[in-house]
Formats: structure tokens, sequence, C-alpha cells
């Protein structure tokens, strides 16, 4: 059994707010002053922080796989409105979380057929909700309540029933989008200013890969393509990004002294770089651009792939065929392709450190693509999408491991289950060294497993952690939810200040900023 994975956390820099992500949407202070409130809002990831004012320290923080986007205090209470909405395009859904800050209590409301934002309190007994729903995919529908309470402290789930609230169409004097929301970078920097620190978003980190020699940490992060840590936190080195969002994605090679970066350029539409970098002291090596948005997987040999993720909805002319090109290691030529008149019928699986470049068909078939462009073999099928995968070699042999709502352990290539074990909240990101699986969940917690057979090492909350908040549940799998279908944002979410990573127009089924993982 693989040994105990050691407990203790590095930081990478002394700033306020690192909850945020470096990508606030939303702050929002309280009517006394004391509590401050921030949204940071990403693909199928959440997370509404709560700081004293006087210190700036995390008191709660909640995790949504909802957008979690709008937020309002109170005007009196120490009591927060957050609304939640899951952003489809094909079926909103969600509702309402009301927390109190001084005591942490938590009650939150639902809505089966419609999502809610914005949330505004008019005067302190009236909390003003806006609903959002979409009916056969195409009519976007608008709605308004009102609930008038004199009394909104401790409330229980069934204090408020959404679904029987009498509505009404929203008048011209009621926006349908977040326009009053003010930038959220300067309030936080006035707020980091006021307690004597600094604040300029540090974070935006959007993939991270560790160096098994030395303890390196490599990591994307706004305006950087990819940085080099020591593994006390120590700065070593830094390659600047062309624009604000900074690196997408990290394939590191085999032996750990190059790794291939994807970073979007000024206009992420038009635009992406992808760079051989020296893992010792940062020099570019290589640097290849496409005037178009694509995503990178790579083989641990170096070779190397791209695949076409455009965003038609914008009448946007698609690229020149091949969308699926595949590049020698080391340089920028291309030495296979393949097209599909259906992108979506061949989307890489982006699995770490794994000998091939790996596909998803539809159908669910999951395949190997040689470098010169031909489908090797269909290795195995899947009836539901693997999620975050890496690959292992260890005692028990090849393996993939996987998971979103549970891991599983897959041998390789035959794809045959070797174990599996359920997870109490969604996968955000996972990796496996020396034998040990890491898995980042939504709850904020980080679970080790041993890779060979599925034992659990090791959970722990990541800080800061609520202890008066429980964990918010998370949906399990629903086959509606992975159809390839169009997920585009017909509103203006966020002031066009607020850098967000989450895609607009058609989902890609390629792994998402975040992911917050890469």
């Amino acid at each position: 059994m693989a040994d105990q994975p050691d407990s203790h956390t590095t930081p990478l820099h002394d700033q306020p707010f690192p909850e945020l992500l470096g990508y606030p949407c939303q702050v929002v202070i309280s009517g006394d002053g004391q509590w401050i409130a921030g949204s940071s809002v990403m693909h199928r990831y959440s997370r509404i922080a709560v700081y004293r004012a006087a210190d700036l320290s995390c008191v709660h923080l909640l995790t949504f796989t909802e957008e979690a986007e709008s937020i309002a205090f109170h005007p009196t209470l120490p009591l927060l409105a957050i609304g939640l909405d899951n952003g489809d395009e094909y079926g909103r859904e969600w509702g309402l979380t009301l927390l109190e800050c001084d005591t942490g209590h938590r009650v939150d409301f639902t809505d089966p057929a419609w999502g809610i934002e914005p949330v505004r309190w008019p005067d302190d007994r009236t909390l003003e909700l806006t609903f959002f729903a979409v009916d056969d995919g195409v009519d976007h529908l608008t709605t308004q309540a009102k609930v008038v309470r004199e009394n909104w402290l401790g409330l229980t789930s069934d204090a408020l029933d959404l679904t029987a609230l009498d509505r009404t169409l929203p008048g011209p004097e009621n926006p349908r989008v977040c326009d009053d929301v003010s930038p959220p970078q300067p309030l936080l920097r006035t707020l980091a200013e006021r307690a004597g620190r600094r604040y300029d978003a540090q974070g935006g980190v959007r993939a991270v890969a560790g160096l098994l020699d030395d303890g390196r940490v490599l990591a994307t992060r706004m305006h950087v393509a990819v940085a080099c840590w020591a593994a006390d936190g120590s700065a070593l080195w830094s390659v600047p990004a062309p624009s604000a969002s900074g690196g997408t994605r990290i394939e590191v090679a085999a032996d750990e002294r190059s790794v291939r970066v994807a970073v979007s350029g000024p206009d992420a539409r038009a635009r992406t770089d992808f760079l051989l970098v020296d893992t010792a002291d940062g020099t570019v090596l290589d640097r290849h651009s496409v005037p178009f948005s694509a995503a990178l997987s790579a083989r641990t040999d170096g070779i190397w792939a791209i695949r076409d993720t455009c965003n038609r909805s914008f009448g946007t002319e698609p690229p020149t065929p091949p969308n699926t090109q595949i590049f020698a290691a080391g340089d920028s030529d291309r030495i296979g392709s393949v097209h599909m008149s259906d992108r979506y019928d061949l989307v890489p699986l982006q699995a770490r450190r794994c000998p091939e470049l790996l596909y998803g068909r539809s159908g669910g078939s999951v395949v190997a693509l040689a470098p010169d462009g031909t489908i090797e073999s269909v290795l195995f099928s899947v009836d539901v999408p693997l999620g975050r995968v890496v690959y292992a070699s260890d005692a028990a042999g090849a393996a993939l491991l996987h998971g979103r709502t549970e891991l599983v352990r897959r041998d390789f290539p035959s794809g045959e289950v070797l174990w599996s074990r359920p997870l109490e909240s969604e996968v955000v990101d996972l990796d496996s060294r020396a034998g040990v699986l890491h898995v980042l969940c939504a709850d904020d917690s980080l679970v080790s497993l041993d890779a060979v057979d599925g034992t659990v090492l090791h959970r722990r909350p990541l800080p800061p952690v609520s202890t008066a908040l429980p964990a918010r549940g998370i949906r399990r799998h629903d086959p509606r939810r992975h159809q390839r279908r169009p997920v585009q944002r017909l509103r203006a979410r966020c002031p066009p200040h607020g850098l967000r990573p989450k895609p607009v127009g058609r989902a890609q089924p390629a792994p998402t900023a975040s992911d917050r993982g890469g």
C-alpha cells in the first residue's frame, strides 16, 4: 500500500481574498460594514467567500456546481442572499441560498425549472428575485417575484416555496442584466489597502503540474503563460502571456525537462499560442500560433495535438480543415491530421501523462490516435463521460484513473474496471504520484487514495474552512446534461472588467477552464 501523503500547505503569495481564485465576479459589503462577500464563477464551479472586514479573514466558504453569480446583503442584517442558476440554455434550474454570516446558519430553496439572478433587497422586509427559464430551448422567459417577511433570520427549508410565488413580468425599469454591479477589483484593492495589504488579483490559476524530481510546481495564472515555484514557495521563473487570461493547459514531457503550454491570445476566439518551455529556466524553445481557439493534448513522448474549439455561435467562420492536427515532439512540424465533419465526433480526453493521444467518439468509444492521424484502435466504450483522467503505471500495471462523481481505475488499454469508489462531491481535478491518487473535489476537500486498490488514505479540507457550513450537495450524473448542445449566454453576465474563464457559446466537451486543474 502507498505511504500516507504529507499534510502541509505552502502558499505561493500572501495577498487577501485567495478564495476568489483571482476571478472575482461580484463583491458586496454588509450594511454595517462588518462583512464582505465575494463571488467567483467558473464553468460548473462557483465559490462564495465571506470575510470579516476587520482583518479580511475568511469566515465562510461556499461552493456550488451552479452559477452563484448574484449576491446581495440584507440592508440591516448580516444576511447574504445568493441567486443560483445552472446556466443551461435548454433547461434552467436551481434557486436561492440564504446565509447568516454571524451564526453560519444556511438554508437552501430550489426551483426545478427556473434559475435566479439577480437578487435584490429593495427594503429590509422585501427580497426581489428575478427568475429565468427556457422554453423548448428557444424562448427565454423572465419573471420576477417579491418575498415579504418581517423576520428573515433562522429560516428553515420549508419557510419558502419558490414554485408557489406570484410572479410578474419585469417592467422596463428592471434591467435583465447585472449592470448595476460595481467593478470588483478596485473595491477589493481598496479594502486590502485599508488593511495595510496589497491586492492585484493574484490567482487565476487554470492549470497546475508538479515536477517529481525536486518538488517544483508549474502553474498558469493571469497574465502568465506558465510560472515555476520551488517546493518552498519561492518564485523561480515565469513566462508572460499575451493576454490577461494566461495559460490554459500544461503538458509535461516524460523527462520533465520541458512543458508544452496552451495560451489564449488577446482575443481568445482569434488566436491560441502553444509554447514549448524549458523547465530549468523558462526559456521558450518553440512557439506555434493558430488563428482560432484550440485545445491542447499531448503524449508523454512529446508528440502533441490541437483541436479546433472555435465558437460558431457568433457567426465566426470556422477554421480551415482539418480540425485536429498532430505535431512532432520538440517543434511545430505537423506530422498528421484528421478531419471530422462534426468535430464533436472526435474529442480529446486530455489525460495527464498518457503515452497515447486518447479521444472520445460519439457513442462512447475511447480510441487512440496515431501520430499520422489514423485511429489505431477502439480501446473500450463508456456510457458516461470519464471526467478528469490520469494515466498511471504501477505495481498493478498500466491504468487510467478517472472520475466525476466516483473514482474509477481501468486497466489500460482494455478499459476493464478494476475498482470504483463513490465520492461525496464532484471531482474538480486529479493527479497520481508515487502510487497515490490525489483528488480535488468541488466541496474544497482533497482526497488521497492508494492508486492500486482505491483505499482512502487521507481526506482533508483545504484552507480556509467554514466549520459552520456543510458542503453543498452535488447532483448525480444526468445523461441529458452531457448531450452536445449549445449553451449560449444571451445576457451580459458580469461587467466587462470581470475576467471569466467560463466558456461562452457552444459548450466544448474538452475540459474547460478549469478548469481549475488543467
